[in-house]
């Protein structure tokens, strides 16, 4: 049976200047030493420190899943180059041609993945035991997500198909770029069946028998330094994290 940790937590946090993508990473360890996602490169520092404390490098890792191709999820490829990588057909052709002002997408996608070991997924399928990759869509047109079976139900790596919790509330996704029916249909077919859910900008949680959310440990707030040109000094801000997302759906989703 797979145990699973979490490598960085999933955050919504932005700012006037930038959106910083604060995604999961998740490492699921058993017969083998599998991630969902990979985070971007501003977190590559990070995501290396977070294997060491575990005790592994890069080369340790012998397969990955991309939930989707979003560059805050997917840029950290090239630190993993033996591993096999799990991606939807679905998602490989919309990244060929994203939709304008899809501006999370990147056009170089494909380019990204082209020299790894890539499966191709086209259905659901269970690639280890105890370890399935469902289909998710909406937030992306071919967004998947994890099931792991563990003593305690189902938990599903959820990437950004569920983006935080209030997900389960709202009904969709915090951002939606395919389809707001798939993104609808995805958020409730996730919550049949989980327990516990890792989502992609949160913390994880259980979902209790009354629908209830319960978080398990992560982090509730976020550190700011940095400084400004001709500044001797630079600044740090400490901030408490709070529900300020506002949703955002593409216009022909």
């Amino acid at each position: 049976m797979y145990t699973i940790k979490v490598l960085t937590h999933g955050m919504n946090v932005g700012s006037n200047q930038a959106r910083l993508g604060l995604s999961s990473v998740i490492l699921l360890q058993g017969e083998q030493n599998i991630l969902v996602d990979v985070g971007h490169f501003g977190r590559r520092i990070l995501l290396v420190e977070s294997l060491e404390k575990e005790g592994l490098k890069p080369e340790d890792i012998s397969s990955i899943i991309l939930t989707h191709s979003h560059w805050d999820h997917c840029q950290n490829v090239d630190l993993f180059p033996t591993a096999k990588l799990y991606v939807h057909q679905k998602e490989i052709e919309y990244a060929n041609n994203p939709r304008n002002n899809d501006w999370a997408t990147p056009k170089y996608f494909n380019k990204t993945i082209e020299n790894h070991n890539v499966s191709i997924i086209t259905q659901e399928t269970e690639i280890e035991p105890g370890i399935q990759i469902i289909e998710t869509p909406g937030h992306t047109r071919g967004h998947i997500s994890v099931v792991v079976s563990t003593n305690d139900g189902n938990t599903v790596i959820a990437g950004d198909s569920l983006t935080d919790a209030f997900s389960l509330q709202r009904g969709t996704p915090g951002l939606i770029f395919w389809s707001k029916k798939e993104a609808s249909e995805s958020v409730e077919k996730i919550r049949k069946i989980a327990s516990v859910v890792y989502p992609g900008h949160d913390r994880p949680f259980a979902i209790k028998p009354n629908g209830e959310i319960e978080y398990k440990e992560g982090p509730t707030s976020v550190t700011f330094t940095g400084g400004f040109e001709n500044s001797e000094s630079g600044f740090s801000a400490t901030l408490n994290l709070e529900k300020t997302r506002v949703p955002w759906v593409h216009e022909e989703a």
